[in-house]
């Protein structure tokens, strides 16, 4: 299920120690829901607190089962994506292209079909116009790439989201 910020950091926390003496890859993905003050403003909280629990549900299922997500803060998300040793044999070709897969890249068409998912999203709260208005910001951040700590990475990551709505929102850095 969805985690919380405490979670998200001690979870990766430990997962970053793993990796240091294993091996193994991590990327993180922080993100918010672009213009979720206007959707409160326009529609009222019931809708904001509704598109916040569709966006989680639709980034899990986006991500794979031993991926972690988790709500950080308002609008904001975090997915900790990682290696799990525990997964030698994928399953089918689709996953096993993805098991192989560079972290940022792989991380990157999660993203991308997180979006595209929010775009056909359903969303009545907001009117019979409601599907397709949903976009994200995100930025992502690489282990050992990016930093060597959770707190280097979420630097990392929060900077990258930044320039992400700096330059418009609707994309992922």
């Amino acid at each position: 299920g969805l985690k919380n910020r405490r979670y998200i950091w001690e979870f990766a926390r430990q997962i970053i120690r793993r990796a240091q003496s294993v091996g193994g890859r991590i990327t993180l993905l922080v993100f918010d829901v672009d213009n979720l003050k206007h959707y409160n403003d326009l529609y009222g909280h019931l809708a904001g607190d509704s598109i916040l629990r569709q966006a989680a549900v639709l980034i899990q299922r986006c991500c794979r089962a031993h991926d972690v997500v988790g709500r950080i803060g308002g609008d904001e998300f975090a997915v900790v994506f990682w290696d799990d040793p525990r997964r030698n044999k994928p399953l089918d070709d689709s996953e096993r292209r993805s098991a192989r897969a560079d972290h940022p890249a792989e991380a990157i068409c999660i993203a991308k079909r997180f979006v595209r998912e929010l775009g056909k999203a359903e969303l009545h709260l907001l009117g019979p116009d409601g599907k397709g208005e949903l976009a994200i910001s995100g930025g992502l951040a690489s282990y050992p790439r990016d930093g060597s700590s959770i707190e280097e990475l979420f630097e990392q990551a929060d900077r990258a989201l930044l320039d992400a709505k700096r330059s418009g929102k609707n994309r992922i850095y």
